[in-house]
């Protein structure tokens, strides 16, 4: 250990891994603590005790301020939610933490491995998008089975739009807005030409999939455990994204007359 603690490019290597960690578990959610826990927890199993670890949802930052003053850091462009990956990088620290003498590249190719990792298809994330917002208008009133397919239907457009519109803009703003205008769009005309008495369940309910509720939630764990600057950053986009959601639906109602 000592010889290692010695190598100054094993140290990059180590910190470059940590770094890569890091960066993946906020890419897919992860809250700050656990971020600044697992990246902390991979430089001490190699006896590297004084890293320093700074996080936010937008960047990366580890250092050692006792030694040779190596820092690295990685701004976070996109972000999303991915249970499924934070599950495997967390097994992923902790099988490294009780490795004696890890091959560095071989964990980074493991790592490139679990980034790799496919989702759930698309159509079955649609489909259960729908069913779910259709579920809740059903909740709120819009139990007719019209209002019903209305709402699967116009959920599941809608959050193809915002993952199409994301994709190319990477501005969640302008991603929710638009998918709020055509939300209220379709509920406005399909109450407007008679099908449904009211299109506040069908609005609502389409609307759900766009709610920050997750980025709430870590938003306030964050502020309780002290990590102020995260959880302020979390908490004001999540304001953002309500403000954007409020705007689009407001503008097509004004429009609407309703």
């Amino acid at each position: 250990m000592t010889a290692r603690l010695e190598d100054k490019e094993y140290k990059m290597s180590t910190l470059k891994l940590a770094l890569y960690l890091g960066e993946l578990l906020i890419k897919n959610g992860a809250e700050t603590y656990r971020v600044e826990d697992s990246v902390i927890r991979i430089c001490k199993s190699r006896g590297y005790n004084h890293i320093n670890c700074f996080t936010t949802p937008t960047v990366l930052i580890i250092s050692d301020d006792k030694f040779d003053g190596l820092c690295f850091m990685k701004t976070i462009n996109s972000r999303g939610i991915n249970l499924h990956k934070i599950a495997l990088l967390n097994n992923f620290s902790r099988d490294f933490v009780n490795k004696i003498d890890p091959d560095i590249n071989e964990e980074i190719k493991e790592l490139r491995q679990i980034d790799k990792e496919k989702g759930y298809p698309t159509w079955l994330y649609l489909a259960g998008t729908g069913i779910g917002s259709a579920s809740f208008a059903a909740i709120l009133g819009g139990n007719q089975i019209l209002t019903y397919i209305l709402t699967f239907l116009t959920s599941i457009l809608a959050t193809y739009i915002y993952d199409k519109t994301i994709k190319y803009s990477s501005i969640v703003m302008f991603s929710t807005i638009l998918s709020s205008v055509i939300i209220t769009s379709i509920g406005v005309f399909f109450h407007k030409i008679g099908y449904i008495d009211t299109p506040s369940a069908l609005i609502v309910g389409s609307i759900m999939p766009l709610i920050p509720g997750v980025a709430f939630i870590k938003s306030m764990r964050d502020l309780i455990s002290g990590n102020l600057m995260a959880g302020t950053a979390r908490l004001f986009e999540v304001f953002m994204i309500f403000t954007a959601i409020a705007f689009g639906v407001a503008v097509i109602l004004g429009i609407g007359g309703i």
